[in-house]
């Protein structure tokens, strides 16, 4: 059963939203899966917050094109052949998502690449980005980064108030 005009409209505007919005575009070839190793998938990516679909290329290839993706892109070449798409707010997270499944399940999706804050990248890229931490471990990172000066100056500070308060109490003690 083929699928309406109406509907692929309809599937090229979702993708359109879901790309749109997103940090990441993450594209994988999903063959050799079967359907419980791929629901299994779907289910870590939704509670993940991560959008995953098993999309044609050609409503894909007119979706990257109405968002204004040039066709020179790298990303064009890549859509042979069985395509799923992941995408999320976080820049990371489908990228990882999807190489933690291919270490539990050996290697079954293969990464074909990904469009990250509007470039390309290929699927060795996209591999190097999921091993990057989060958005928000690393900015966790750099508020620990800064706020150890500070913590290290109100120590000594608070030293010196505590020697100058021991030598107050020891000069009082003499004189009593």
């Amino acid at each position: 059963m083929s699928i309406t005009r109406k509907d692929k409209e309809v599937v090229v505007s979702d993708l359109n939203e879901g790309i749109q919005e997103s940090g990441s575009v993450v594209l994988a070839d999903f063959t050799g899966i079967n359907v419980e190793e791929i629901t299994e998938l779907r289910v870590q990516m939704r509670e993940a917050g991560v959008s995953f679909h098993v999309v044609k290329n050609t409503l894909l290839k007119r979706a990257l094109e109405q968002i204004g993706i040039a066709s020179e892109e790298g990303i064009f070449g890549l859509l042979s052949g069985p395509t799923a798409i992941a995408y999320s707010d976080d820049e990371v997270k489908p990228a990882k998502l999807i190489k933690e499944f291919q270490k539990a399940h050996k290697g079954l999706l293969t990464m074909k690449g990904g469009f990250v804050s509007g470039k390309s990248f290929s699927a060795d890229e996209v591999l190097s980005l999921a091993d990057m931490p989060s958005k928000e471990e690393l900015l966790s990172r750099v508020v620990r980064a800064m706020n150890s000066p500070i913590q290290g100056f109100v120590m000594v500070t608070s030293g010196v108030i505590r020697k100058f308060l021991y030598a107050v109490n020891a000069i009082s003690e003499n004189k009593e």
